[in-house]
């Protein structure tokens, strides 16, 4: 008699295991940040034993890294969401970088975790450098809209969003020291005199 052979399975007895991990594990950061993650720990969080994560993972990197692709496409959305009633050129650039601020404030341990070493990652995980990109996006459109020669629009949007990332980091590490009810403010302000600067 032949058997026939076994299929890869995509659920276990609470529903969809890489689903489940990737929720485990964003708890986790939000709690304790990246560092904190072991698989160990995350198959206790969803009830399987540890080894069962490989057979959706080849290993932790993986996984984070489809965690961080996940944190990008959420961050897409508060972007899309800021800018969607503002015109291409500084009111926008101001919107987006604002927005990155915020959600940084709201978010301290995702935002770092995935602005941190992830990025770097891309090259090795297609979907999320993809997710990556298609956030620059939104500040090349920016960008586009101030005037400037098509040619600079590209890389002038990357160091802005660099910019605002770093801003935001020093910010939840408390090396910028200003005020939480003037921290806003202060956001707006600085994205203005970088675009004026890089426009």
């Amino acid at each position: 008699m032949v058997r026939k052979a076994a299929t890869k399975r995509t659920t276990f007895r609470h529903g969809n295991l890489p689903d489940a991990l990737m929720k485990a594990a964003i708890r986790r950061i939000e709690e304790h940040g990246g560092a904190s993650i072991t698989l160990r720990d995350l198959a206790q969080d969803t009830g399987v034993n540890h080894r069962a994560i490989y057979r959706h993972f080849p290993d932790k990197e993986a996984l984070l890294a489809d965690v961080a692709e996940r944190i990008w496409r959420d961050f897409i959305q508060h972007l899309r969401k800021a800018v969607a009633n503002e015109a291409p050129g500084e009111p926008m650039l101001v919107a987006a970088g604002l927005a990155v601020f915020t959600f940084g404030r709201k978010n301290k341990n995702i935002f770092l975790f995935a602005t941190g070493a992830y990025p770097s990652l891309g090259v090795r995980f297609p979907r999320l450098e993809a997710a990556i990109m298609e956030a620059l996006q939104i500040f090349v459109v920016g960008f586009a809209g101030t005037g400037i020669a098509p040619n600079l629009v590209v890389a002038r949007a990357g160091v802005y969003i660099a910019a605002m990332q770093g801003l935001t980091a020093q910010y939840l590490h408390g090396r910028l020291r200003v005020a939480p009810d003037q921290a806003n403010a202060w956001m707006r302000d600085t994205c203005s005199l970088l675009i004026k600067g890089l426009a």
